[in-house]
C-alpha cells in the first residue's frame, strides 16, 4: 500500500513566502510518533511512501534543527506539523518566536505569523515549504514555531539559523560606501589638480607671449 500526502495552496506573507501541501496523512502511526511537533526538514516529503515506517524513516533522517542561507541570503526550508487530534478548522496559525532570551511565553519575542489553510479541517498533519526573508529574521538566531488555532497551541518546533547576519551585511554596506566616497574623492582631487596644471600652463604662455611682444 502507498501512503499519499494531498493538495497544494500558496501564499504571500510579510518576511514570509509559503508554499503550503496541506492533506491528512494515511500513515496513522507517523502521527502517534510525531505529535504535538513541527519537524524542520532538510529536502520536502515524497508524495508516496511505500510503507508506514517509510515515512517515520525519511522524517527522522531528514529532520533538523539548524538551516543554512542560500545566495539570496534568506533561508528556506520544509516543516510538517503533527497535531494530537484532528484540527476541527480548515486554517492553522503559524508563529515564529525569537527565543534568544528563553522559550517560556514571558521570555520569547514575537517575530512573525502567518495563517496556513487546509482542505481537510479534520487532518492531523500539515507540510509546507517556508521562506525566511529579512530583516524580520536574521542568521544566527533561535526560533520557535508554534502552530495554533483559535489561540490554542497545537503543535511546536525549534530551528537555528546561520549564514551571514544583518550586523555584518550592514557594516559591509558601510565599508563598500566609504570606499566609494573615497574614491569619489580622490577623482575629484586628481580633476581639481589636472584644472590647476592647464591653469598654469596657461598662466606660462600667456608670460611668455608677453615677453615676447617687448
Amino acid at each position: 500500500m502507498k501512503f499519499k500526502i494531498g493538495g497544494m495552496t500558496a501564499a504571500i506573507f510579510a518576511g514570509i513566502f509559503l508554499v503550503a501541501v496541506v492533506g491528512q496523512v494515511a500513515a496513522k502511526n507517523v502521527e502517534s510518533v510525531f505529535q504535538g511537533k513541527i519537524l524542520v526538514l532538510n529536502k520536502r516529503p515524497p508524495s508516496y511512501f511505500s510503507t508506514k515506517s517509510g515515512f517515520v524513516k525519511f522524517l527522522r533522517k531528514n529532520s533538523t534543527k539548524v538551516v543554512y542561507e542560500n545566495e539570496e541570503r534568506t533561508w528556506e526550508f520544509e516543516t510538517m506539523a503533527f497535531f494530537r487530534r484532528p484540527l476541527g478548522d480548515y486554517e492553522v496559525e503559524m508563529v515564529f518566536y525569537d527565543i534568544a532570551d528563553g522559550r517560556d511565553k514571558n521570555s520569547r519575542r514575537f517575530v512573525n505569523s502567518f495563517v496556513q489553510y487546509t482542505q481537510d479541517r479534520n487532518t492531523r498533519s500539515l507540510a509546507g515549504k517556508t521562506r525566511l526573508i529579512r530583516p524580520d529574521f536574521d542568521a544566527h538566531k533561535k526560533y520557535l514555531i508554534i502552530a495554533q488555532s483559535k489561540g490554542k497551541e497545537l503543535a511546536q518546533g525549534e530551528f537555528a539559523t546561520r549564514g551571514t547576519s544583518q550586523a555584518q551585511i550592514d557594516a559591509q554596506k558601510r565599508m563598500e560606501a566609504v570606499q566609494k566616497k573615497m574614491e569619489a574623492d580622490m577623482k575629484e582631487l586628481q580633476r581639481k589638480a589636472k584644472e590647476q596644471e592647464e591653469a598654469e600652463k596657461r598662466r606660462k604662455r600667456g608670460k611668455e607671449t608677453s615677453e615676447d611682444l617687448f
